[in-house]
Parts: structure tokens; C-alpha cells; sequence
């Protein structure tokens, strides 16, 4: 069996044209995972679904045109945030946005609390609305 030998010069005509050539990228989809909610609305039908959420980025949805609610989920900050483009809502005591740990279960109120610097000791009661549902799976 003969072995080839390449001349230095050779070589170095190969690394240079492999330096030139394009480096391909890899344009890979971000990981997902799937977020299943049940919207329920004092008054109205249940509303059920589900949305394909990216890892790492807040997930957006609105689970029933009728209602136009919006929410936002946050897994790494363990936070939501709702927003009513219609009527006056919050996520407890008077807040857009609350702490939820794992988010499994939200009750949704009437009203909003607008405090600015000062913080009120008095405790508000809102009429609640509903409840939203929250079950996804860890990718």
C-alpha cells in the first residue's frame, strides 16, 4: 500500500482556500413548550386552548377574543401579567402583574389599583371575575 504525500505547498493552498469558503450556519428553531389554560369568566363559557411558548421568553396569549384579556407568562420570573384593554382588571390586590410561583391557578378581578408612591394600609376588596388555569409541560 503506497501513502500520498502532499507538498507543503499543497497544504497550504488547501487551508487557504477552506479559510475562504462561507461558514455555514445552523439556524436551529428555539425550544418550546406547550401551555394549556382554562379561562373562566363569572357569567360566561369556560374557554380552553392551548400555545406553543419559547424556553426562556415571556409567553403572550389571549384565550378568548370575546373577553379581550391579555396575559403574560413569565417562568423565570414566576410572574403574570394580565392586561384588559376594556374594563378595569387585576391579578390580586389591585396589581396588572403578580408573583404566581408555578402559575397553576390565577383568580382575575375587577378593578385596578393605580397607587403611586405611597402605599395605602387599607385592604381593598375587588368582585373577582374568574379564574384562569395555567398547565404546561417542562421541556
Amino acid at each position: 500500500m503506497r501513502s500520498m504525500r502532499l507538498a507543503p505547498s499543497a497544504l497550504a493552498l488547501s487551508a487557504l482556500v477552506l479559510s475562504l469558503l462561507p461558514v455555514a450556519t445552523v439556524h436551529a428553531e428555539p425550544p418550546t413548550y406547550a401551555l394549556h389554560y382554562a379561562l373562566m369568566l363569572d357569567g360566561e363559557e369556560p374557554v380552553a386552548g392551548e400555545v406553543a411558548c419559547v424556553v426562556g421568553e415571556p409567553c403572550e396569549f389571549t384565550p378568548s377574543p370575546a373577553s379581550k384579556m391579555t396575559f403574560k407568562l413569565s417562568r423565570r420570573q414566576n410572574e403574570i401579567e394580565i392586561t384588559c384593554p376594556e374594563r378595569e382588571c387585576s391579578l390580586g390586590y389591585g396589581e396588572r402583574r403578580t408573583y404566581c410561583g408555578t402559575c397553576e391557578k390565577v383568580d382575575i378581578f375587577e378593578g385596578r389599583d393605580y397607587g403611586g408612591g405611597a402605599i395605602e394600609l387599607v385592604l381593598r376588596r375587588y368582585p373577582r371575575l374568574g379564574t384562569l388555569l395555567l398547565r404546561y409541560q417542562t421541556p
